[in-house]
């Protein structure tokens, strides 16, 4: 833990250069910082985008603050953003805290009509609301900071991206706090991206635990309200990216096979068969939502999904080549086989096209589906209950398919809902195969709510109840 306790005014402004903070300060100073947050700091150092992803009472506002004065106190003016989801939430907590942390000897002027503060180096600093990302898009800037970035939508955060070339500027942009689901746009730019880009994305996360400064009986009552191991508690106490509250699919368990969960490996994919095993691969089809083929085997006791196609945009016949390329793959994998099935949605519209299909030689490389049943609650149900017996599974060559599918919901918290159109393409393969493979195999009903279940519970899911 780093604690900070300026009392003089050379001593506040040596401290506030050390944190690269340019500017003089008339006036004593408190500033605290935590070890995550200081990580957090040198990311927006070395890397254009950073993100702190943390649960209740971790310090990401503050740190937004602290992180923007730093941004906007250099020794050459500059412009910036701080941003929140809603106006009542910028002005009640993200602008509160900003000028709980800011010294008002720091600031030269406030237009609260504009929502800017001019700091007496020169810097400009916006406050606005992001519910409306296209009034966003006459602006240029240096740098900008989003408060609940959970919150904000992907092509907020994009159109911000743009507005960052004003020259000589920084060029940084930041973000802060709590984690949402794994289909969120956070998790796959701050995880998935940061992977593959780590000079440009990065992430900081931080648990409740960790903040010191909150009140010794804080994180004990959450242990005790949240159910340690629940949804809830992963994402609002550990800060991890969990699935959302309404999830259908709760009991998903993403953990390895051998420690009780549902991922498995290519080459446990027969073993876990008992009878001879039934082909099939199932479409959802898209254009501006991506174009989804999942592969499947099932012995008609057991289903798994072993393999993913997911593409946005892309004529008809570019999604069949790479359809049979994927399966050319699997016959070296799993030896010569037949596809016995193709499923899709009952009301598609590319059926024809993709039937008629042809490669530029004039080769048939489409293939005839076969139209579901669009009982939307049934088959949310029927895959509820095939991973509580563990009758359903999927590989570990299916990573999309395994971030969407725990973050599944519904469009309110009832789960009874209609789903939410977001980023479920693959939940949607699921329902439509395991609605025509599975639908008479097994009897099943909907269990109760398990989104505040321990993870004791979660983990032994064969031992379910059902109703």
């Amino acid at each position: 833990m780093n604690l900070i306790r300026v009392q003089t005014q050379a001593a506040a402004n040596a401290y506030l250069r050390s944190l690269g903070v340019r500017g003089q300060s008339t006036q004593p100073l408190l500033l605290t910082y935590l070890p995550k947050q200081k990580a957090f700091m040198s990311d927006c150092d070395n890397v254009r985008y950073s993100a702190y992803i943390g649960g209740f009472g971790s310090g990401k506002t503050h740190i937004l603050s602290l992180q923007a004065l730093r941004a906007g106190g250099g020794p050459t003016a500059s412009r910036g953003l701080i941003g929140a989801p809603t106006y009542k939430m910028l002005e009640d907590t993200t602008q509160k805290k900003f000028f709980d942390i800011c010294p008002s000897s720091w600031i030269a002027g406030w237009s609260k009509s504009k929502n800017i503060v001019f700091l007496r180096n020169g810097t400009e600093i916006i406050f606005r609301s992001l519910e409306r990302s296209e009034r966003l898009s006459g602006l240029e800037l240096d740098w900008f900071g989003l408060d609940e970035i959970g919150e904000v939508k992907e092509a907020t955060f994009k159109m911000l991206q743009g507005r960052l070339r004003r020259p000589g500027g920084i060029h940084k942009g930041f973000g802060v706090g709590n984690p949402a689901g794994t289909t969120h746009w956070t998790y796959e730019y701050f995880v998935e991206l940061a992977k593959k880009h780590p000079d440009v994305y990065r992430l900081v996360q931080a648990s409740s635990y960790e903040n010191t400064f909150l009140p010794k009986h804080f994180a004990e009552d959450m242990d005790i309200s949240f159910g340690k191991g629940s949804v809830y508690h992963l994402r609002y106490v550990l800060g991890e990216f969990a699935a959302f509250e309404g999830a259908y699919w709760v009991n998903f368990n993403p953990l390895p096979y051998s420690d009780g969960g549902h991922k498995i490996t290519m080459d446990q994919v027969l073993p876990l068969l008992k009878h001879t095993p039934h082909w099939g691969k199932v479409i959802d089809f898209g254009f501006e939502h991506p174009f989804a083929c999942l592969w499947y085997v099932t012995d008609g006791r057991t289903i798994i999904f072993f393999d993913e196609y997911v593409q946005k945009h892309g004529l008809i016949q570019y999604h069949c080549l790479q359809v049979q390329e994927h399966e050319k793959r699997h016959q070296e994998i799993f030896g010569a086989h037949v596809i016995n099935s193709a499923y899709t949605d009952h009301d598609a519209v590319c059926r024809a096209e993709i039937s008629a299909c042809k490669d530029a030689q004039g080769k048939a490389i489409g293939f005839d589906c076969i139209p579901t049943d669009k009982n939307v609650m049934e088959s949310i149900l029927l895959v509820q209950t095939l991973f509580g017996k563990r009758r359903l599974f999927i590989t570990d060559q299916c990573p999309i398919t395994l971030r969407q599918v725990p973050s599944y919901r519904a469009k309110g918290d009832i789960i009874g809902e209609e789903p939410l159109k977001e980023k479920d393409d693959t939940c949607d393969c699921i329902r439509y195969a395991c609605l025509a493979e599975m639908k008479h195999t097994m009897t099943y009903h909907r269990y109760s709510d398990a989104s505040y279940q321990t993870a004791e519970d979660l983990h032994n899911i064969s031992n379910i109840d059902f109703d």
